[in-house]
């Protein structure tokens, strides 16, 4: 799909540095990156918890990783600031892709590079935007997914690359290359990567005792106090590795959590669930199947969401009734729902 003027594929350089749900909802605009210029070499730059994701579905795809605080703080550290832009200029990218979430560092790295092509999103608070040539106007208001798609598609017309078989919002990502284990009924993960975007754990626990007594249950460990008192007949289960996960969720049939890359990933696989939304926005809604996934958002409540659009707050920011977005939810009403779910989700991949 390289333009006929174009002489040589290039080198892409991709800045996706931060949490797994982000590399999940980001994961479809590379690998339609792989499929628009299947000779180009792409690196992408990202975090360990993520990496899995682009080894394993785009093999041609190199990567490097970096533990995210360490990496989006490094622009205020100057040695380790120039040793990065010295790794990322000794690749020689012709084209650099910024992500619609990174930091000031991804920008000057980028800069650093030597890319001539280098498209990023246009934010008014990065105070760096300006020096990158093309920022792209986004709507904060779309999924965070269709934000990526975008910067993409406009990455790909700077080079020119036909975009016309493009679709206009991302598809779900292929994630087939983990396979599938076989069925496990219900599967809970209580984890989220804030504490305050995390439905009690006690009430997690309560809700495995219930939904056990029809149906199996498997959770993944968090290695907390209160998973002792999860009964024998709850499977418990702490995937090795990311992919171990992946491939475990693809063979559940219903899926309980957090508004987290766990709830991301259900929705690239299209598995039918119940999602405790709390404080996220609504761009961080499912991008794929959004019907299947159950949100527990309560409008009533004038703190929710407390996140903003370009960042999370990291703390409950209602100090009245803290936490009362999750808190609002009971085990018996989270148990029904749930039954009443399962009863009416029409089979994954129908």
């Amino acid at each position: 799909m390289v333009d006929a003027n174009t002489s040589a594929a290039p080198k892409l350089l991709i800045f996706k540095v931060n949490q797994l749900g982000d590399n999940v909802v980001f994961l479809p605009t590379v690998q339609a990156l792989t499929r628009a210029m299947p000779e180009a070499k792409i690196t992408v730059v990202t975090s360990p918890v993520a990496e899995q994701l682009y080894r394993v579905t785009c093999p041609q795809v190199d990567t490097l990783t970096y533990e995210t605080r360490a990496f989006n703080q490094s622009w205020r550290h100057p040695v380790e600031l120039f040793k990065l832009c010295r790794t990322f200029r000794a690749l020689r990218p012709d084209a650099c892709l910024i992500a619609d979430d990174q930091g000031n560092a991804s920008y000057i790295m980028a800069r650093a590079s030597g890319a001539r092509t280098i498209v990023g999103p246009l934010l008014e608070k990065r105070f760096t935007g300006f020096l990158i040539q093309h920022r792209v106007a986004i709507s904060l208001h779309d999924s965070v997914a269709k934000q990526n798609w975008q910067i993409a598609k406009a990455l790909l017309q700077d080079l020119k690359v036909n975009t016309a078989s493009l679709p206009d919002s991302p598809p779900a990502p292929d994630l087939s290359s983990f396979g599938a284990d076989t069925p496990c009924g219900i599967l809970i993960h209580p984890g989220a990567s804030r504490d305050y975007k995390r439905w009690p754990m006690d009430r997690y626990v309560a809700l495995a005792k219930e939904l056990v007594q029809s149906h199996p249950v498997v959770w993944i460990t968090q290695n907390v106090p209160e998973e002792e008192a999860l009964p024998p007949a709850v499977r418990r289960e702490k995937p090795a590795s990311l992919a171990a996960f992946i491939s475990l969720m693809a063979g559940a049939q219903f899926f309980i959590g957090n508004n987290s890359g766990p709830m991301n990933i259900a929705s690239a696989l299209g598995l039918p669930g119940l999602i405790f939304n709390g404080p996220s926005t609504p761009n961080w809604d499912p991008p794929w199947h959004p019907e299947r996934l159950l949100l527990l958002r309560d409008p009533a409540l004038k703190c929710q969401p407390c996140d903003a659009f370009t960042h999370p707050v990291d703390t409950c920011q209602n100090s009245q009734q803290p936490m009362i977005c999750m808190k609002r939810w009971s085990v018996e009403e989270v148990a029904q729902l749930t039954l009443d779910r399962l009863r009416s989700s029409p089979p994954k991949g129908s």
